[in-house]
């Protein structure tokens, strides 16, 4: 499956308007009681646009000439509440449609929110942030602008435009053929250019998806920008982002706006149109009742002329606003489409029950052309220390990787307690298999809050609790390193704390879940000596059968190994003693003592 989202114009998928409005139909469902409220009040306005008209043209032919005061106040009196019945349509049509769009707004934005979370690693390495972000925030709020207030205003326009056409034709057949004719040529103009018009707002909200990625990458690590002295790197890099979107913007600007201006060209010229012809059918006496000229019937053209041609003109703004909809929906479906390629299979195959771990003939490439890991072959018991040493680049943290089911092997299979590994839950994985990184990732809360992340045994335990839990293991006193204990406040990116803190909590999280393997990612690469045997310490509190993979450069981290395997160029070498990794390190010029 291709995750990536953002591709080449030529590579882009097409989609047909009903496909994109069956997908949509999956979130709008739900509010169809709503919508069709929200209808009935359209057809209410509708109906006093249509009738309006009508009743002053009449009023006019049969009441004006005589003098019929009675019959014209009434006339007067009952359009007064037809527009008034209108009006008050009008408002819970909007109001109706608004919560309708608050709904599916809702709906789409918990879908794409919970599809991204359901995704694998590798979508994440192809899509940046930023442009998630801008999927989540800005095109569903072009879907919530489109049911708000487009759709709906774009259907009353076209009801009122059917209605308005059906009276004309009925009264008139000459002047109303007039007016839908007119109308038959914008509606192949707009057939000729909706598809040019969705692929440029398309492509302007990928632009503007890579303008908040550029944005979202440039802030995100502004202290390495400053130490670097990277800040013009970031601001040319913005500019260009910028200019291509401003670009992209202006052409979509375009695209919105070409329908306006031809479609109120159309409209008046169809209006003068009428007018002449009108006045022509009313000079040849063939706008008329018995020999007295109907002009009452003239000004009810004239009138439907103004409410057919301006509703007309309206449309080439709104469609364009659905086009822009669409896109936005075409780049939320795509996301939405996408599916977790880490299958769970089901099997009752069990081998290897000497091994936590095994790798059998195991290929591995983050793309098909490419080969990171090529036919490994691996086994690690229960109970046992292992290290993975070698040049970066080499295939450690993808054999790691791989051992946590954060990938899958594009070739062979991957053993974890003797049962293939895909046929495993992610929550069976997630408790069995602990993973500490570098540099590892703390969520804005409280310390109490971080700490019992993702364990499923501390989530009912309040602070006196798991305060409890840490001193039974002996983990309290590490409290101490924190100002406020379990209440210490973590900032947004745990910039308030240091790295050796935060590599504290990871073990102490780690510790707490008794994982059966523990996965080391140069988990002490960058903290000081004390921390790091602080650290130690509490990996010699984890269960004896729990099995530790330890990747390194420094050679101190490694030398208590049971057994240390040396990968380098996607291939591993058998186990080697702590002398003989010694040496490779130094021959590959990796070493860091």
């Amino acid at each position: 499956m291709n995750y990536k989202l953002n591709l080449d114009e030529n590579q882009q998928e097409k989609t047909s308007f009903f496909k994109l409005a069956k997908m949509l139909y999956l979130y709008i469902k739900g509010s169809r009681i709503q919508i069709l409220i929200a209808f009935v009040f359209l057809l209410i306005n509708s109906a006093s646009v249509v009738v309006a008209p009508f009743i002053i043209g009449d009023v006019t032919n049969k009441y004006l000439p005589v003098g019929d005061k009675d019959n014209l106040l009434r006339s007067v009196l009952i359009l007064g509440a037809i527009y008034i019945v209108g009006t008050i349509a009008s408002y819970y049509q909007i109001l109706t449609m608004g919560r309708v769009g608050q709904a599916i707004l809702f709906r789409v934005r918990n879908a794409i929110f919970h599809k991204v979370q359901s995704l694998p690693l590798q979508f994440f390495n192809l899509n940046k942030s930023g442009d998630l972000i801008s999927r989540i925030n800005n095109d569903t709020e072009k879907l919530n602008q489109a049911f708000s207030e487009t759709i709906l205003r774009f259907a009353g326009n076209v009801v009122v435009i059917i209605g308005i056409g059906i009276v004309m034709v009925i009264l008139n057949p000459t002047l109303g053929l007039i007016a839908w004719g007119s109308l038959l040529s914008m509606l192949v103009l707009t057939g000729l250019l909706s598809a040019w018009i969705r692929g440029r707002n398309n492509s302007s909200l990928q632009k503007l998806g890579e303008l908040s990625a550029e944005i979202q990458e440039s802030l995100s690590n502004f202290k390495v920008t400053i130490v670097f002295n990277r800040r013009n790197y970031f601001k040319d890099s913005f500019a260009k982002a910028n200019i291509s979107n401003q670009g992209a913007a202006t052409m979509a600007g375009i695209a919105n706006n070409v329908l306006t201006p031809i479609y109120t060209y159309a409209g008046t010229i169809g209006s003068m149109l009428i007018l002449v012809a009108g006045i022509q059918l009313l000079i040849l006496d063939k706008v008329s009742v018995g020999s007295i000229p109907e002009i009452g019937t003239l000004i009810t053209f004239i009138l439907y002329s103004s409410s057919f041609f301006n509703p007309l003109r309206e449309l080439g703004e709104l469609f364009s606003q659905i086009q822009t909809a669409l896109a936005s929906w075409a780049r939320i479906n795509k996301l939405l489409r996408l599916e977790n390629n880490l299958e769970q299979i089901e099997t009752s195959e069990s081998k290897y029950p000497d091994a936590l771990v095994h790798f059998d003939n195991v290929s591995f490439g983050y793309s098909k052309d490419t080969m990171v890991l090529k036919d490994i072959n691996l086994d690690l018991n229960a109970g046992k220390t292992y290290a993975l040493v070698g040049p970066t680049g080499g295939g450690k943290s993808t054999t790691a990787s791989l051992m946590a089911r954060l990938y899958d092997a594009s070739a062979g299979k991957i053993f974890f307690k003797g049962r293939d590994i895909r046929s495993y839950a992610p929550d069976e994985l997630a408790n069995d298999i602990g993973f500490i990184l570098q540099e590892p990732f703390l969520f804005s809360g409280s310390l109490y809050e971080n700490i019992k992340y993702g364990n499923s045994e501390l989530e009912k335990l309040d602070e006196d609790g798991l305060l409890e839990k840490l001193t039974a293991m002996k983990l309290g006193n590490l409290l101490a390193r924190f100002g406020d204990g379990l209440k210490t406040i973590i900032n947004p990116g745990a910039e308030n704390i240091s790295l050796g803190q935060r590599q504290l909590i990871a073990f102490v999280r780690a510790l707490l879940r008794s994982p059966k393997l523990l996965i080391l990612d140069e988990a002490t690469a960058n903290i000081d000596t004390v921390t790091e045997q602080l650290l130690e310490d509490i990996l010699q509190k984890l269960p004896a059968e729990t099995t530790k993979v330890i990747i390194a450069h420094r050679l101190n981290t490694i030398e208590n190994a049971d057994q240390i395997f040396f990968i380098s160029g996607g291939t591993v070498e058998e186990p080697i003693d702590f002398k003989s990794a010694l040496n490779l390190l130094n021959t590959s010029g990796n070493s860091k003592s």
